[in-house]
């Protein structure tokens, strides 16, 4: 959950920030990965702090001041949209391209062998040298081309750089639709791997605290989130995605660009309070036993 991946060749990359009176220094250091492909970048520290047509036209409120923001909640039950804000704004993907690499193996019989620890490790704990690998056999940016015909996408774009996996773009009605497949449309056996690694999360491999925005706004055992985020070309990328409800009645997104000046954890707050407004009124309960 995570990313923005970089050209090998170009180890650091210094951003300054001016925040009010105050400057922050952004140091990013470049994470390399196997089989070739630039990995995710950590979170850096700074010094401060195809889907049924919509019946519903609801909007959500304006994201704070600096910050890009595409918000759906999408009702599967109803077959329509409870809310909808910028849902077709084009956003860098980050690790939600891990949900098209797991989809289009699942489609193709390989969720299995020695495929299967690496798909649990790349939807669980956002693991970005399992992405790397699998993205690499299995065909690359034609995993992205797949998904669109297969899916319905209608606005996802595969990277240009093959090796640069995060920077395929979606809007959040596409990832509506990706989650719409996995639960409407994929045999119930390849569905609850997904979802089961999808229901796990807190630490990512890469030592991130994961557990922002739908997780940390939704009750335990009524989540399966993907979480993404990305730093610095030439902002915060985090973005949060799931499925909500004990009955996984809902889809919610929010896909979102950040000034770096807030860093990971700041941006990551901003998540969690939009989050928690997409999910103010949604039938779900708000006390669960047992955890997700």
């Amino acid at each position: 959950m995570r990313e923005r991946r970089r050209d090998l060749t170009e180890p650091v990359t210094v951003i300054g920030v001016g925040v009010a009176a105050l400057v922050a220094v952004v140091a990013v250091v470049q994470g390399l990965g196997t089989a070739g492909v630039a990995t995710a970048q950590k979170p850096v520290p700074t010094t401060t702090a195809t889907t049924p047509a919509p019946t519903t036209t609801t909007t959500t409120a304006s994201p704070p001041a600096g910050v890009k923001l595409a918000t759906a909640v999408y009702d599967l039950r109803a077959g329509t949209f409870v809310s909808r804000s910028g849902e077709d704004t084009p956003f860098a993907a980050e690790s939600l391209t891990k949900l098209l690499i797991a989809t289009d193996l699942a489609a193709a019989g390989k969720l299995a062998g020695d495929n299967l620890p690496k798909i649990q490790r790349m939807l669980s704990t956002s693991d970005d040298k399992a992405a790397n690998q699998l993205w690499t056999s299995d065909g690359g940016p034609q995993i992205v081309t797949r998904a669109v015909r297969s899916m319905g996408l209608r606005q996802t774009v595969p990277p240009r750089d093959p090796g640069r996996w995060g920077d395929t773009t979606t809007t959040a009605a596409d990832v509506v639709r990706i989650y719409q497949h996995i639960v409407t449309k994929m045999p119930a056996a390849q569905r609850d791997v997904l979802l089961a690694d999808l229901a796990t999360t807190a630490r990512a491999a890469d030592g991130t605290n994961q557990d922002f925005g739908i997780t940390a706004a939704v009750p335990a055992g009524q989540w399966w989130a993907k979480q993404a985020w990305a730093c610095c070309r030439p902002a915060w990328d985090v973005h949060t995605t799931g499925l909500v409800g004990a009955d996984r009645r809902y889809v919610v997104v929010a896909l979102s660009q950040q000034p770096l000046a807030g860093g990971f954890g700041g941006a990551s707050k901003v998540m969690t309070s939009v989050a928690k407004n997409l999910v103010a009124g949604l039938e779900i309960q708000h006390e669960v036993v047992g955890g997700a």
